[in-house]
């Protein structure tokens, strides 16, 4: 993401700062910038190619040079953050207890499933019956965007709750041969 024509159009004295992953910036393109910009620095707590243990010697030609500030990549860490992530781990198990669908407060880039079509399968836990929903789907040029698969206690019966873009006038078709299938009870498309 980060090459020669993202670097180039920064300032010659401007900051780079990369917290992410260090495969994202292409290094002899920073080197580059870093050689040709003297006011231009880079703060960052990742680089290609470190080690993936705790301990290691560790030499990098990001790493050296002298207007690079590099730190461990340990933002998760501290004591508060891995407090927090904990709160935030027991809050969405139990929305998920209390509500029965996943959490989405915190999805990033998530499609707008308003636009997008439902359909519900209340099914018999039994193998192949969700392969079979999809060869439906796929016949019918529906694209499955979302799938949550609710097992119901003594794994008795299941409900998939699938939300998909496509036409919708072959809906009835749809359904019929879903319901062809011996372990599925019951369908709707919305």
């Amino acid at each position: 993401m980060v090459n020669a024509e993202f670097l180039g159009k920064m300032k010659a004295d401007g900051v780079l700062i990369n917290t992410s992953r260090g495969n994202v910036v292409d290094e002899e393109a920073l080197l580059a910038k870093l050689e040709s910009c003297p006011a231009f620095w880079v703060g960052t707590d990742v680089f290609n190619g470190e080690p993936t243990v705790k301990a290691g010697e560790f030499v990098h030609p990001i790493s050296q040079h002298a207007r690079v500030y590099g730190t461990h990549h340990c933002g998760a860490s501290t004591q508060q953050a891995e407090g927090a992530i904990g709160q935030e781990a027991v809050r969405v198990i139990k929305k998920f207890n209390s509500e029965g669908e996943c959490d989405r407060f915190n999805w990033v880039n998530a499609a707008a499933s308003a636009t997008m079509n439902k359909c519900q399968v209340r099914h018999l836990d039994k193998v192949g019956v969700l392969a079979h929903c999809f060869q439906i789907f796929a016949g019918a040029s529906w694209n499955v965007q979302e799938l949550e698969n609710i097992v119901f206690k003594d794994r008795a019966a299941c409900v998939a709750n699938v939300t998909f873009t496509g036409d919708l006038a072959q809906a009835a078709a749809v359904k019929e041969q879903l319901l062809a299938h011996a372990d599925i009870l019951s369908a709707s498309i919305m």
